[in-house]
């Protein structure tokens, strides 16, 4: 992240994460953000991030908790994050999947990943994945250019990719048809018309 967009963010979300007191120095907005970002990005547990902030770790976590809902609500209001409403913006992804990889009538690439967690007290075997770790699904389409058009975050680990697409809002939303799909059409140098699809590995039924 270059200066200026960290300084472009902080100053969209310093108001949500800005806090006051009478009694002690409060935590800055740009330490707030900073400690979120490096967790975020750079991977470095909580108690590290305690270390070289001089934090306590509880306040770490509630930092980083409030900072990312605050990145998440400010620039979502402000359409940062959007994801295709319309036809045309389909078309657009189609056309540009055609253009750099050569595959007709694709709208994304989708798939899931496993986000390891602390599974919480009592949860038995309620996150507890294949692959012998507790986790939470992050589950992403992206468009020819490797960047997300919609997400989904949050359900257990024990389920399968097809199954947390087809129970998810995404996955409702595909097959009550509320997300204005172009209707099937001819691909380059063919003469069947074809539905636009997503494109994903055997996880997810045809």
């Amino acid at each position: 992240m270059t200066p200026t967009k960290y300084e472009h963010l902080l100053s969209l979300i310093a108001p949500a994460i800005t806090k006051s007191s009478l009694r002690r120095e409060t935590i800055g907005a740009s330490e707030r953000l900073m400690v979120t970002l490096r967790y975020i990005f750079g991977g470095t547990s909580q108690i590290d991030l305690a270390s070289m902030f001089r934090i306590s770790p509880t306040s770490v976590g509630r930092i980083i908790n409030k900072t990312c809902i605050a990145i998440w609500t400010i620039l979502l209001a402000k359409e940062y994050i959007s994801y295709p409403k319309s036809e045309n913006e389909w078309k657009a992804i189609a056309n540009e999947f055609e253009k750099r990889w050569n595959f007709s009538n694709c709208i994304g690439a989708i798939d899931g990943k496993h986000i390891v967690m602390q599974a919480s007290s009592r949860s038995g075997s309620f996150y507890f994945n294949y692959k012998k770790s507790h986790s939470i699904v992050l589950m992403a389409i992206c468009n020819a250019n490797y960047e997300f058009t919609l997400i989904d975050i949050g359900d257990t680990g024990r389920n399968s990719d097809g199954g947390v697409f087809k129970n998810s809002k995404i996955g409702i939303a595909f097959e009550s048809n509320l997300l204005h799909i172009p209707e099937p059409k001819k691909p380059n140098s063919s003469n069947v018309k074809l539905p636009y699809v997503l494109i994903g590995d055997e996880a997810f039924p045809l």
